[in-house]
């Protein structure tokens, strides 16, 4: 660690040939440790973080060329985190042998991961669930080839933790495998916890590509807007568990189950206060969204762009606590521009186009799939206005 000066705010800059956890153990709040691209022996734990305003940084010094954390034998996770207001950006993490974490939180608030890669991992690229946790963010982050599933936060009886002002923003995770009897979703968000779920590209998960598990009081509220969700292998695209929820600007296609699926998870009779409201929903082998036939319900199921397999129900069949207003049924209608190679925009003259019903109006977002600002009429579904294809990687 020569000429390694901690204590200052401009950082500290040093190669793989330095003793990383020994760095770390030094930081002081507001400063940075910028590391050099190369490979870096890990299994570090953040004890000493930053205060609110004046984080601890640790990051590669080169965006395209990050520095690799790698994992050094033993049941050890590659970084743990128990301290508050530290960032953790534009590193590279894994391969890691089975139940061998990247990143996770175990206690601490105010903590960032953005820009990391994380590749092959054995265990879970990043999480949180060991106790309650604020105001994390989860941003910008390329997860590949992950043997299990890629995000976890908070605890699965939602007792023991919960995660709340969490963000889940612009993320890229492509293939998620699992072993029996692993679900292997792309990200799921726990009971009691809540996130803003959004711009997120998830592809070819084992199980959900996003799973909401809702609460159980009616002010933690999640929101999934603006993610393109597809290839779930045994499941939907985007399941819901429990409200409160908003679903809203998605696009979800081409999984096994539904575009959007309502489960009333361990008949814990949460399914309610939820809206879906302007999604498009493509190709999926058993439905459009889908519903429960038996147990309390409550949800609004408005202006979304459905379009179902030959024989598959776009919508739920009517029953009591749904309300489905202006959904459009695209299986046999054209309504987009050119799905199968993933512009969902609306074509000149689609039925889609100036359908969204005044009397819903509170419902309806003012943005888009693209963030682009709707039309007054809305069109019904994710898209808006013609906007071309959508780009399978982090959103810009």
């Amino acid at each position: 660690m020569a000429g390694l000066a901690l204590g200052g705010v401009e950082g500290a800059e040093i190669g793989p040939e330095t003793d990383l956890c020994a760095a770390l153990e030094g930081l002081q709040p507001g400063e940075e440790l910028i590391l050099r691209g190369g490979d870096y022996r890990a299994g570090c734990v953040i004890r000493r973080g930053g205060t609110p305003g004046a984080p601890v940084v640790i990051r590669s010094a080169e965006p395209d060329q990050p520095a690799r954390l790698v994992h050094p034998g033993g049941d050890v996770n590659v970084l743990n985190i128990r301290a508050s207001d530290v960032i953790v950006r534009g590193l590279h993490f894994g391969p890691t042998a089975s139940d061998i974490d990247g990143v996770r939180i175990i206690s601490g608030h105010r903590i960032t991961v953005e820009d990391c890669r994380f590749t092959r991992m054995g265990g879970i690229a990043v999480v949180a669930n060991h106790t309650s946790v604020r105001n994390l963010t989860v941003r910008r982050n390329q997860i590949r080839d992950s043997g299990t599933t890629a995000m976890y936060f908070g605890c699965h009886d939602g007792l023991g933790c919960s995660v709340t002002g969490l963000i889940i923003e612009g993320n890229h995770i492509r293939g998620v495998t699992a072993p029996s009897p692993q679900v292997g979703y792309g990200l799921q968000v726990k009971l009691n916890s809540a996130a803003i779920i959004r711009d997120n590209v998830i592809l070819e998960t084992k199980g959900p590509g996003i799973m909401v598990y809702g609460s159980s009081d009616l002010i933690t509220m999640s929101l999934v807007e603006r993610n393109f969700v597809s290839g779930s292998r045994t499941s939907s695209g985007i399941v819901v568990g429990g409200g409160p929820v908003v679903i809203r600007n998605n696009i979800s296609g081409w999984n096994v189950e539904a575009g959007v699926g309502l489960a009333n998870y361990a008949r814990r009779g949460l399914l309610r206060a939820i809206v879906v409201v302007h999604n498009s929903v493509y190709a999926n082998q058993q439905g459009g969204i889908m519903a429960p036939e038996q147990g309390p319900v409550e949800a609004t199921i408005h202006n979304n762009a459905i379009h179902a397999r030959a024989g598959t129900p776009p919508l739920p069949a009517e029953r009591p606590g749904l309300r489905m207003i202006g959904n459009v049924d695209c299986s046999w209608a054209p309504c987009f521009a050119n799905a199968d190679a993933l512009d969902f925009s609306p074509f000149p003259g689609s039925i889609l186009v100036g359908r969204g019903l005044a009397r819903a109006e509170a419902l309806v977002p003012g943005d888009d799939f693209f963030g682009a600002r709707r039309g007054a009429p809305a069109t019904i579904g994710a898209v808006d206005q013609p906007k071309g294809a959508v780009r399978l990687g982090i959103k810009p």
